[in-house]
């Protein structure tokens, strides 16, 4: 029984505590995802372990085919076997898609739900992952794939919140819009923690490895040299692509989908900082922002794994 003390110690609790603990209570992610990722990072895996786990995950397996034979990879001929997948993507990517994919399910929220559409904040992380994979090219970075998929899942933790409690989020992104306000305040005066440390969570959580859990939780914070200077040279690197293609996504993808925004307007100094530190200038931010709005069409299939 639930004792007076418990009852009030949890009326006592803040909304965004309560939402934090929240956090426990979401499904873990498909078994696929993490057995891959065990067997991909012990640096034993073969291409018949893989298929073998795909295959016993059959809904997972049909949307790893699906982005396969998108124009976004653009394998000749079509590949109806995840084994004959592998080698052209590469056991790396094949789990970066893996955990996309178990992402977007577990995060789906249930029918009829109210408050944000979580499918234009996936709007905006196509965009974020889209300029990221494009920068990193331009960087000579040396996984532009990981760069798109930590774009893809820098605000996973803003997505955790539209199913958790989607009207409150919808409160505080109308305030980013009409009070011009940035998002981390917009978060405190509503009373919900801030989205990069739930995806921080959540990639703890869900084991992800440090070069996508970094971005996600840093990608708000790495304009500070106390974040920067603990950070390995790859993380930090990383850190900064999604950051400033975070800026980049807001700037050029207005015309991708009309009206649907992320609401991290008016983050203060934090991408400008590092814009500045690593030297983009307006003419290689509008060039990037011009190849990101051109390979958006060829990234969207990634939007058809919310149907």
């Amino acid at each position: 029984m639930t004792s007076l003390a418990q009852v009030a110690a949890s009326r006592a609790k803040s909304k965004s505590q309560q939402l934090m603990e929240a956090l426990d209570s979401l499904p873990t992610l498909p078994v696929v995802a993490i057995q891959i990722g065990e067997i991909i990072h012990s640096r034993s895996a073969s291409v018949q372990q893989v298929a073998e786990l795909m295959r016993a995950d059959p809904a997972t397996s049909a949307k790893l085919l699906r982005l396969v034979n998108s124009p976004y990879f653009g394998v000749p001929g079509g590949i109806s076997d995840v084994a004959r997948a592998i080698p052209f993507v590469g056991f790396n990517t094949l789990y970066q898609l893996v955990l996309t994919i178990s992402v977007i399910d577990t995060l789906k929220p249930a029918s009829g739900g109210g408050g944000v559409d979580p499918r234009s904040l996936w709007v905006h992380a196509l965009g974020v992952a889209t300029a990221a994979r494009e920068l990193a090219q331009d960087l000579r970075f040396s996984d532009p794939g990981s760069c798109f998929t930590a774009g893809l899942l820098h605000d996973m933790g803003k997505i955790a919140l539209a199913k958790l409690d989607p009207t409150r989020l919808a409160s505080a992104l109308e305030a980013t819009r009409t009070e011009k306000i940035g998002l981390a305040e917009a978060e405190v005066r509503f009373d919900l923690p801030a989205h990069d440390a739930i995806g921080s969570r959540l990639a703890k959580l869900w084991r992800f490895p440090a070069t996508l859990a970094t971005p996600i939780e840093q990608h708000h914070a790495i304009h500070r040299i106390d974040v920067r200077d603990r950070l390995a040279p790859n993380l930090r690197t990383i850190s900064e692509i999604v950051c400033v293609a975070d800026a980049v996504a807001e700037r050029c993808t207005s015309t991708f989908v009309k009206g649907e925004t992320s609401g991290d307007e008016g983050l203060p100094g934090s991408d400008s900082i590092v814009i500045e530190r690593n030297g983009f200038g307006d003419a290689a931010l509008e060039a990037l922002c011009d190849r990101t709005k051109k390979e958006l069409e060829r990234s969207r299939v990634f939007l058809s794994l919310l149907d």
